[in-house]
């Protein structure tokens, strides 16, 4: 089963980087992104080159309630760089919780 696995992840590497969708050796994901970074924008044009970040996630709700209360937190920005876009996504995955099937995600238009 672990041979399955590490093809899959190595045949997928190997189809992100054919996109230029890869990160260099070492590199690692800046963790001092704020929640707040990049710009609110609307879904740019397919072909634009705009970097777009893309959150759906939940948090407890702030408001006392009898039971296990969510608020849905859902963000969509546009930044300049891959990497801004990542460490905004790092930050959002440590503040707020990702679970299934909510959507996670830093694309090129």
């Amino acid at each position: 089963m672990k041979h399955i696995a590490f093809a899959f992840l190595a045949g997928s590497a190997m189809i992100l980087q054919s996109f230029g969708f890869s990160a260099p050796a070492g590199a690692a994901v800046l963790k001092n992104v704020s929640e707040h970074a990049g710009e609110r924008c609307n879904t740019p044009p397919r072909g634009s080159g705009v970097i777009v970040g893309i959150f759906s996630g939940e948090t407890e709700s702030p408001f006392l309630t009898d039971g296990d209360a969510r608020m849905p937190v859902d963000r969509y920005r546009c930044f300049t760089s891959m990497e801004e876009c990542r460490g905004w996504l790092y930050t959002m995955q440590s503040k707020y919780d990702a679970g299934a099937p909510r959507a996670a995600s830093c694309r090129i238009r």
